[in-house]
């Protein structure tokens, strides 16, 4: 199950990076004018733990919310992504349920203490590369034929759980993982790149002061 939700961030940033409607944004030239190079970016920050779900609202309008110290930490590390410059953080206590398989896709980049927690925690991250992608248009499909392909993976795919398949085998079945982990480039970053944001403490941890 570990596995799996690094699994389901991966090939949404493939989806948000093949995104017909988002290139557009990044071919419009009158947006290129104002912000040179744009694309669509989102960062996305897992961990794991136990949170609090209640309906917050009026009569008019109710919305789930999820309460806890985890959520926070998830939370802080999305905000972190851009700090690193990476699509994906992982925390350290998710890192540890992954397969070893999946752990070995991981990579460790930096040791901190969040705002508001006294635990120091690990990040781990996987080098992505979204340039690799083929992002020409397609032959357009219709929405029949699309559900109809959907289900039919959807059926193979759950054939193949119960016949013992492990989650990790998707990184090499997955044409799309396959793709997004073809990264050539490895970003180090080291507590000499700490910038005004972050500091180190006396253990040699660095703090990240913003939330």
């Amino acid at each position: 199950i570990a596995d799996l939700s690094l699994i389901s961030f991966l090939k949404i940033i493939a989806k948000i990076t093949k995104s017909r409607t988002l290139i557009k944004y990044q071919e419009n030239k009158e947006l290129n004018i104002r912000l040179p190079n744009y694309r669509v970016k989102m960062g996305f920050g897992l961990h794991v733990g136990w949170a609090i779900e209640g309906a917050i609202g009026s009569e008019f309008k109710i919305d789930a919310s999820y309460l806890s110290p985890n959520v926070n930490m998830a939370s802080r590390l999305e905000a972190a992504t851009k700090q690193y410059g990476v699509l994906l953080l992982i925390s350290g206590e998710l890192h540890k349920y992954f397969s070893v398989e999946t752990q070995q896709k991981c990579r460790c980049i930096d040791y901190v203490t969040v705002k508001g927690s006294k635990q120091p925690v690990k990040f781990y991250t996987v080098d992505l590369d979204t340039t690799n992608f083929n992002t020409q248009k397609q032959q357009l499909v219709s929405n029949q034929e699309r559900k109809r392909i959907k289900r039919r993976k959807k059926q193979q795919l759950n054939q193949a759980f119960t016949e013992g398949y492990r989650a990790s085998q998707l990184f090499d079945d997955d044409k799309e993982l396959r793709i997004l982990l073809e990264c050539q480039i490895c970003l180090l970053y080291t507590s000499d790149a700490a910038d005004d944001l972050l500091c180190v403490d006396l253990g040699g941890r660095r703090i990240i002061k913003k939330k």
